[in-house]
């Protein structure tokens, strides 16, 4: 048996309560482990876009923004628009929340 060294190995960490919340499909809580790959470890937002969310998480776009909008809902996460300064939209910002 080999012993993972997660002093060496990149994981990401979620909240327990995430895990826990019966309300959250299994597809939500993919896509949110999806943005902690991305999240910045110290001000935990994250921007990738939908199509890496969806690459990453096994989901289709449509599905991604289905689980965007139940772990806004939950409080696990919060959305900020970008675009650039001709108004074309940029990727979002996702913030991981405390909860």
């Amino acid at each position: 048996m080999k012993i993972i060294d997660y002093r060496t190995t990149k994981f990401v960490i979620v909240p327990r309560s995430l895990v826990e919340d019966t309300a959250l499909t299994p597809r939500d809580k993919c896509v949110y482990m999806s943005l902690c790959l991305y999240a910045n470890n110290d001000t935990k937002a994250a921007r990738p876009s939908v199509a890496t969310i969806a690459s990453k998480s096994g989901c289709g776009r449509s599905s991604v923004f289905e689980s965007l909008r139940r772990l806004e809902d939950g409080g696990y996460i919060k959305r900020e628009s970008r675009s650039n300064g001709a108004g074309k939209q940029l990727t979002n910002y996702y913030y991981l929340l405390d909860v």
